[in-house]
């Protein structure tokens, strides 16, 4: 969306011609218009990926998660240092059998398994948002705020969130991690929390 609102080939064009400094982005969108743009490796472009049902319910007017995995490949081609953004990820009923599918595709789609990596960020929510979506009837809440399974966190800013449980987002984490090493073991996890 940013591109849609600012001179993004301005702001890339800074970091292609900066001697160390590399830009770096996470988008939910396939924007072909990128595609044109020579980054020279100087951008990295972070696709954002969930299972596909609970990105039709928190992600609407987005790209497809099958058209970000296969626009993967197409953005290392075109010169982008490219990585798999997996966030939020959110626990439910069957999480971990929808993640094994997401992993299948992202394996079966990838080609270039050796340099594309990850980071992985587990839900955090924000009481007023929490309100806010309540107040507005967004549609997946219920997704998002399941206090039985999440503690207050009070951020480095002063926001009232909750995050999963630190006892049992650690089992979180693991369950997870293994899945993904089981079936993409070539994708390199930068960082998770």
């Amino acid at each position: 969306m940013h591109a849609k609102y600012h001179e993004w080939e301005k702001i890339f064009d800074f970091f292609k011609q900066h001697p160390v400094a590399m830009g770096s982005f996470a988008t939910k969108y396939v924007n072909p218009n990128l595609i044109d743009y020579d980054p020279q490796g100087k951008i990295r472009i972070r696709f954002s990926l969930m299972p596909q049902s609970i990105s039709n319910k928190l992600e609407t007017n987005t790209s497809k998660i099958i058209d970000r995995i296969k626009a993967i490949d197409a953005f290392i081609d075109a010169g982008y240092d490219v990585h798999i953004n997996f966030s939020p990820v959110i626990v439910y009923e069957n999480w971990l059998e929808d993640y094994e599918y997401l992993f299948q595709m992202v394996n079966d789609y990838v080609d270039y398994k050796d340099i594309v990596k990850s980071e992985v960020i587990f839900l955090t929510h924000n009481k007023n948002k929490h309100q806010y979506n309540l107040i507005n009837n967004i549609k997946g809440e219920d997704l998002l705020w399941t206090p039985d399974i999440q503690e207050s966190k009070t951020s480095q800013y002063g926001g009232d969130n909750i995050r999963y449980k630190h006892n049992i987002k650690y089992d979180y984490i693991n369950e997870w991690t293994k899945l993904h090493d089981d079936i993409i073991p070539w994708n390199t996890i930068r960082y998770i929390f």
